[in-house]
């Protein structure tokens, strides 16, 4: 099938176009202002920018393992609804995708369930460092500094090893430090206040093991990057190693959510790291804006609102985000937080290159039709009519945006 987007405004990190897009068979076929063909479906976008689908590099779709929570099925369905059509999903299952044949397995069920494009992390462990050096398929190793959903917490030496010996691949490291938290633990034990989760799980954790595993990064010229920057502690350490081969994410719950977030939601909005300060969260754009933060992620990590209205100390950690991705972005850049240009680039273009996703991030002949037509008045909020993910709730419930995914295109289909 032939589709034809016209009379749009195609935007890149370069800027913006007027220019039409041609679809056939599953990619771009031309780009260029004027284009006609009477065998394609002609959709007009006046008014309307053309993007890149969003590559959102850090998701936790809960298959297996966790498929009361989420699945690949309404993951994916979460994702396309709102303007993300690639995502990479995160190891930390139950089992734990820690083995080439369990990768391979999460490949064959996506390929049956999923409705947008996927690639898998493996997980690194002090057992199988040969395992994910033969792992060519996964779009990177995630390693765990600090405990989070599936307790998979790596030693000094196991952190080092891989950062000496992965070279082909992204290393993508969850940096807390597992000592300091379980001090601090000891410390606020049987405060079953939410807030507590920020005191816990505090800057000075995320300072060390950034500092730690940025210097091995050094060391030994490693392809690293940081999951989920949240303190302006680690974006000055962060400034000082900063490299082609260094780089890091920032998720929209740290850009649009600080600690006093508590108040309203408890549990609902404690997750790992944790909120942090206003002063934080400021930092976070002021880093995303200068391109030292090099890509927005969700970290979309969702349980049910049984599980969320727990304990404290048994509610487990992780916000859904996949469907308000975008459309809290464009908000932004309506609002003059960040620029069009800038967002595509950290949401589509540096997603693709920090990752080698081939033929995506781009609106250009010859890659993939992953598209995203978007209105920039359309107003809308929130939870309204209902939400695609499993979890069925959101930090953002009610919240009234403008900017949303008006048309969304996955390997050339609706």
């Amino acid at each position: 099938m032939k589709i034809l987007l016209k009379n749009g405004t195609v935007v890149s990190s370069k800027g913006k176009k007027h220019s039409d897009v041609l679809i056939e068979d599953g990619k771009i076929a031309k780009v260029a202002s004027g284009i006609s063909d009477d065998a394609a479906r002609v959709i007009d976008c006046e008014g309307e920018f053309i993007m890149s689908g969003v590559i959102d590099a850090h998701v936790h779709l809960r298959e297996p393992g966790g498929t009361h929570k989420e699945d690949f099925a309404t993951g994916s369905k979460a994702a396309l609804k709102g303007g993300v059509t690639t995502v990479l999903d995160m190891p930390n299952n139950n089992p734990p995708t820690d083995t080439i044949e369990r990768l391979l397995a999460k490949y064959e069920l996506a390929k049956k369930k999923m409705v947008c494009n996927s690639r898998f992390y493996i997980l690194g462990t002090a057992e199988n460092l040969n395992d994910v050096k033969k792992a060519d398929m996964a779009c990177g190793v995630k390693l765990f500094m600090g405990k989070s959903t599936g307790g998979f917490v790596i030693d000094d030496a196991t952190l080092e090893s891989f950062l000496k010996n992965i070279k082909t691949k992204p290393i993508v490291v969850h940096a807390e430090d597992e000592e300091r938290i379980e001090v601090r633990k000891k410390e606020f034990e049987g405060d079953e206040n939410p807030a507590v989760h920020s005191l816990i799980r505090d800057d000075e954790s995320a300072y060390i093991a950034v500092k730690k595993v940025l210097h091995l990064a050094k060391k030994y010229g490693s392809k690293l990057h940081l999951t989920h920057v949240s303190t302006k502690k680690e974006l000055e350490v962060l400034k000082k190693f900063k490299s082609k081969k260094i780089t890091a994410e920032v998720a929209t719950h740290h850009l649009f959510l600080n600690k006093n977030a508590y108040k309203d939601h408890g549990n609902f909005v404690k997750m790992n790291p944790p909120l942090r300060s206003e002063e934080d969260r400021v930092a976070m754009w002021e880093a995303l804006k200068s391109g030292l933060i090099d890509i927005i992620v969700t970290d979309h990590a969702p349980h049910t609102i049984a599980e969320k209205k727990e304990s404290y100390e048994n509610a487990p950690s992780g916000v859904p985000g996949l469907e308000t991705l975008l459309p809290l972005m464009l908000d932004a850049v309506n609002h003059g937080q960040i620029t069009f240009e800038r967002m595509i680039e950290a949401m589509c273009e540096k997603p693709a290159s920090i990752f080698g996703l081939k033929g995506k991030g781009f609106v250009k002949a010859g890659y993939d039709a992953d598209l995203v037509v978007v209105d920039m008045l359309k107003e809308g909020v929130v939870g309204k009519g209902g939400y695609a993910t499993k979890c069925g709730w959101s930090p953002y419930d009610g919240w009234k945006l403008t900017g949303w995914p008006e048309i969304v295109i996955c390997g050339g289909s609706f």
